[in-house]
């Protein structure tokens, strides 16, 4: 009789396990090399977003108050480079120009409403900051991609939040930074008051800080809501702060870096994701700049 040649139960049991245990090992390896990559294309989504977009609206910012008369920017200089209220714009064109155009920050009394709701994430509304200047020469394009093509005009932008209709999968309330560019002479207002350009696509919130000084020379930093309740002649405007609260165009999974109620700091603003922001599994980062306005300490240029 032929002698049969096996394994016994328990040698199929090890391997079986040992096979388990390989497999398992191999699986994670998997999720975790899925995981890293998510989580790196949201940072490198997130840096491109956030960083460039950030330096692309500097540079705009540093051609406010270009060929101005005066140095001393507020409120009531006429082409003043920050537009905080109708006396920054010429009378012929005033009444074109509402509150919800101008610059604007939470607290404000601007509406239906009687204030201001600018879009945001978080529980405190988002700013809004207009910009004006005299374009030097022909040439170079406005932040919607407009050639300029005169020098007789000034050059208005505004830049705000607003929601983006192209959602991704899992965005609940997708806000980008938009810009709404125009231009005037004294009497005609084009192209100025729609939805704009959007230029930084995923931020859940943003915030303006003007840096002023008074006529001793002290600075400080205040928001556009505390500037214009100042009574009396207000400071003169030195440069902005802009703060975003950005954050990734993908979901990088469940995590605790990732958790919607995680607090933030924007500029002098403690922020946290609000119940109407998009569900956890976004990675987001504060980014700042300060910016010099052109021509608002001294003589022009």
């Amino acid at each position: 009789m032929k002698i049969q040649k096996g394994f016994t139960l328990i040698e199929l049991m090890i391997a079986l396990a040992l096979g388990l245990i390989v497999v398992a090992a191999a699986a994670m390896l998997f999720l975790t090399g899925v995981k890293s990559s998510q989580v790196q294309q949201g940072m490198a989504d997130l840096q491109d977003n956030a960083n460039f977009g950030l330096n692309y609206i500097t540079q705009d910012v540093r051609l406010a108050n270009l060929d101005t008369v005066e140095a001393a920017m507020n409120d009531a200089l006429l082409h003043g480079g920050v537009v905080l209220s109708q006396s920054n714009l010429p009378t012929g064109i005033r009444t074109n120009v509402n509150a919800t155009l101008l610059s604007r920050s939470n607290g404000d009394a601007v509406g239906s409403n009687n204030a201001w709701t600018g879009a945001s994430n978080v529980t405190q509304n988002s700013d809004q900051l207009v910009i004006q200047y005299k374009p030097a020469q022909i040439g170079g394009f406005d932040c919607e991609g407009r050639e300029i093509t005169t020098v007789d005009r000034i050059v208005i932008q505004r830049y705000f939040l607003r929601v983006d209709a192209n959602a991704g999968a899992g965005e609940g309330n997708p806000l980008a930074l938009a810009c709404d560019a125009g231009n005037y002479s004294d009497t005609n207002l084009a192209r100025y008051g729609d939805a704009g350009e959007i230029i930084m696509k995923r931020v859940d919130h943003f915030r303006v800080l003007l840096n002023v000084s008074n006529a001793a020379g002290n600075r400080r930093y205040i928001g556009i809501h505390e500037y214009m309740a100042l009574t009396g002649t207000k400071p003169r405007i030195l440069g902005v702060s802009l703060g975003v609260l950005a954050r990734s165009g993908q979901s990088t999974g469940q995590d605790v870096s990732t958790a919607q109620n995680n607090a933030f700091v924007v500029l002098d603003q403690n922020v946290a994701i609000g119940a109407n922001g998009n569900p956890q599994g976004f990675i987001r980062q504060v980014v700042t700049q300060e910016v010099a306005i052109r021509n608002a300490l001294g003589e022009r240029e």
